[in-house]
């Protein structure tokens, strides 16, 4: 076992047996009801129900101009996905998005917007689609994610898409689904080991163990085991491409800290494409970013696939 491995073992065996501290508070200087308010984007983002709103009506007008396909990867409804292609595609690049909503809510039908962006430089944008809690619980939801990736690759062909061109983002909850398919161990389940060439990571959450302590336990419903396995920071020695991440300067503490965590060990490991700090974004308005190439976020995407 390597170093490097070894001592995030070690330090995620210590974050899970770390005892509640004696006083009132229940991780680092929070207390309780400053754990639950740092995990909860919406006391940080007054505008958080205008710009989800946002999300929809923009996506449905994109779909009103430029109308997917809606392709079935999975046995149930909700394991489908809409794929924006440019006109007679001819084993173009795939840049496919995971929609967040704190794994409770939202849907493919809120994530269309960003297609613009990569349609227009040539590329095809999949909005994945996936079942939410409660009607699954987040395990199921990691999989079904890794099973609609490792069907784009088998399928990309079909659509005029490159299976040797599948980049990756994700926002918020999705954000931390994306972490899970950077570090999904591919070759162990029939795919090719590097699947995945690039993940952008937008306002994720990487660690579970402090997530577990705040109120979200209430409908995550983890295990230890569960929370562990869970947990992209535990599962780094897996990453087999760069990732970039980033994070709005309004957004709370605690998604501050494990994008600069998540940077810190990707760094480290030589995997870390760019950490960008979004000037006067709130967690909501990090999204939108996505699909507007004069943005940050939206440039950086382009650029991690090769088409800027």
């Amino acid at each position: 076992m390597s170093l490097h491995r070894r001592s995030m073992l070690l330090g995620a065996a210590s974050l899970m047996s770390r005892p509640v501290l004696a006083d009132d508070r229940v991780f680092l200087s929070y207390t309780q009801s400053e754990l639950d308010r740092a995990y909860d984007q919406s006391a940080w983002a007054p505008n958080a129900a205008t710009v989800i709103a946002r999300y929809g009506t923009d996506s449905a007008r994109l779909r009103a101009t430029v109308p997917p396909r809606t392709l079935r990867y999975g046995q149930t409804e909700a394991e489908s996905l809409d794929v924006f292609a440019p006109p007679n595609p001819g084993r173009v690049p795939i840049h496919v998005f995971i929609h967040g909503g704190a794994w409770t809510g939202l849907s493919k039908n809120d994530a269309s917007a960003p297609a613009a962006n990569f349609i227009d430089t040539g590329a095809i944008y999949i909005a994945l689609g996936f079942a939410n809690i409660p009607a699954v619980r987040l395990p199921e939801m990691v999989e079904q994610c890794r099973r609609a990736l490792i069907w784009i690759g088998a399928n990309a062909a079909s659509f005029g898409g490159n299976a040797d061109a599948i980049h990756l983002s994700g926002h918020s909850s999705g954000g931390h689904l994306a972490a899970m398919m950077a570090v999904t161990d591919w070759a162990a389940r029939g795919a090719p080991a590097d699947l995945i060439k690039s993940t952008l990571l937008m306002s994720g959450i990487y660690e579970l163990y402090p997530v577990m302590l705040s109120s979200r336990r209430n409908y995550l419903k983890l295990t230890p085991d569960e929370a562990a396995a869970l947990s992209p920071l535990r599962h780094m020695h897996q990453l087999r491409a760069p990732v970039a991440v980033t994070v709005g300067d309004q957004e709370s503490p605690e998604f501050k800290r494990q994008m600069v965590d998540m940077a810190d060990v990707l760094a480290g490991q030589g995997m870390l494409r760019q950490r960008v700090m979004l000037f006067n974004q709130t967690h909501f308005e990090v999204a939108e970013q996505l699909g507007r190439p004069d943005a940050p976020v939206g440039r950086l995407a382009l650029a991690m696939m090769g088409l800027v």
